[in-house]
């Protein structure tokens, strides 16, 4: 049944399920099964063999007949992640370490609106990759939100609508890499075989302008911030927490801890992360032949997450020992309450990687939707139609990289044969490219902000403490005006870009779609703001 509009059904089946249940894993689970239905011909025994396979896929231990398979396994390293920071959190709070930074926030700090602005700046420390910020921000933020009554859905919205905009906007993170081999693989390169003759990574930086929903988001949150916007679930939910809390929370240890309790496991793990994406990057320093930006480029941010978080919880443990602060008989609590801490958070990703990658390898909706709208797209809305098609791809299958790998193949090309050319061009000749390459970028980004199924919102959510759905829920309403504003501005690129060139129609594209950003947040808030 594969290629027909059946395959759309799993991920709808997802979100309506959600709606009447507000059961997350089960949800994911039923359109996990009715995916495998749908792939199987409706046959049972066939449909929960690959549902069983899809699952045990995602927790990686399909594939460890190694060591070398081991340390490569993307998944198992990412949970080895969650698990550490799960128990540093629980360390930071168990030695009073989170207290200890709770009254320095407090001697620094004066309002909320102050502490929100900390959250955004330390987002702002994390751009490498979107996963080490998600979690790290979450959890260091998470005894300050408690001191200034911002409720958990709150915070959660401040670091994932941080996180991954950051990441892609940057010419050094863990995207650059995957980005530059899906342009290669594409025929964007510098070959006599190209597609596009041009430097991959120049295209990537020149498109960073471009990836307008990222930069919206970037200045919607700040926005939101320094102006006190709050409107829809959100408002309710910081009326609540300001009710029931009116003097705040106040973060307990069990005992007296320091800074530098706290501010060593930061370090460690931040240093651990560093160096290891350099080596894993083959740096010139430890006998590789990349440059220091290559090396940060093209460096396994999976094995530098997860040895970061080993290092950070090893050496931390060591240290706090040595210094009396817990006892040895201790150790082995405070590590199953950190793993009880990010047990529903691993569970909730092996389901959603599990329906991910049935949707994307055995239904083929992506590929589906691509090619059924493929054929009644004209070169002047180009750009708006990759943009929304995107979002609508990755909202359905969770994944902004599955989104990219599968648009990517079917845009550039089919810019190329719109623009009448059927042999090899030149940048120059396609001025299009980057607005349509920024365009795809940007959707990717919106579907795994507003997906139940995307994993950067379920870890958000996991490191602040939040309920996973309602940070959606809240996180759309949100999304919505920096989505419409994108919308627009590519709609003016694409009827102006003939007339008034590439420079000037994204000028004003951008000038107006930011100008309406700013109506729409100030109008939520003044008409849906109320309490």
């Amino acid at each position: 049944m594969q290629g027909t509009w059946l395959v759309t059904i799993p991920p709808l089946l997802v979100v309506f399920t959600v709606f009447f249940t507000r059961r997350m894993l089960f949800s994911l689970l039923v359109g996990l099964i009715a995916g495998a239905l749908i792939a199987c011909d409706c046959n049972l025994i066939k449909a929960a063999s690959l549902s069983i396979k899809r699952l045990f896929e995602s927790t990686g231990l399909a594939n460890i007949g190694s060591v070398d398979a081991i340390i490569n396994n993307w998944n198992l390293l990412i949970f080895s992640f969650l698990i550490c920071i799960g128990i540093l959190i629980t360390l930071l709070g168990y030695t009073g370490a989170a207290q200890a930074y709770a009254q320095l926030v407090r001697k620094r700090v004066k309002t909320k609106k102050q502490a929100e602005a900390a959250s955004l700046l330390l987002s702002s420390i994390f751009f490498i990759d979107d996963y080490f910020s998600a979690l790290t921000v979450g959890s260091v933020m998470r005894p300050v939100a408690a001191l200034y009554k911002i409720h958990p859905v709150k915070l959660a919205f401040l670091t994932t609508a941080m996180a991954t905009p950051l990441t892609i906007l940057s010419p050094i993170s863990s995207w650059v890499g995957e980005i530059m081999l899906q342009f290669r693989q594409v025929g964007i390169s510098q070959t006599a075989n190209s597609l596009v003759y041009a430097d991959p990574f120049y295209i990537f930086v020149c498109s960073i302008p471009f990836i307008t929903y990222a930069l919206f988001m970037l200045i919607s949150s700040w926005y939101i911030v320094l102006r006190s916007i709050s409107y829809g679930p959100m408002k309710q939910y910081e009326t609540v927490t300001a009710a029931n809390n009116p003097e705040g929370h106040t973060i307990h240890g069990k005992r007296a801890g320091s800074l530098f309790d706290f501010f060593l496991p930061i370090i460690i793990l931040m240093a651990t992360i560093f160096i290891t994406l350099l080596a894993t990057g083959n740096w010139t320093f430890f006998g590789g032949t990349a440059t220091f930006l290559q090396a940060l480029k093209n460096g396994s941010m999976s094995q530098a997450l997860a040895l970061g978080g080993i290092v950070g919880v090893f050496i931390t443990f060591i240290f706090l020992y040595m210094r009396k602060k817990i006892k040895s008989s201790q150790i082995g609590t405070i590590c199953k309450n950190g793993f009880f801490l990010m047990y529903p958070s691993i569970l909730m990703l092996i389901c959603a990687w599990g329906l991910g990658s049935l949707l994307k390898n055995d239904l083929k909706t992506g590929l589906y939707i691509a090619h059924l709208l493929g054929t009644i797209i004209h070169v002047w809305i180009l750009p708006l139609v990759c943009f929304a098609l995107s979002a609508l791809i990755a909202t359905l299958i969770g994944s902004a990289w599955a989104t990219i790998g599968l648009m990517l193949p079917i845009v550039v090309p089919m810019l190329v044969s719109l623009m009448g050319f059927e042999q090899m061009v030149l940048l120059e000749q396609l001025p299009l490219l980057l607005p349509v390459i920024g365009a795809t970028l940007s959707g990717c980004i919106l579907g795994t902000h507003i997906s139940l199924i995307a994993d950067n919102p379920i870890m958000a959510a996991a490191s602040t403490g939040a309920d996973h759905l309602e940070h959606i829920k809240t996180l759309f309403w949100y999304a919505f005006p920096a989505a419409i504003s994108s919308a627009l501005t590519y709609t003016i690129i694409g009827i102006g870009l003939p007339s008034i060139g590439l420079i000037n129609s994204s000028l004003l594209g951008f000038a107006c779609g930011a100008t309406v950003m700013i109506v729409l947040l100030e109008g939520a808030n003044r008409f849906w703001g109320r309490k």
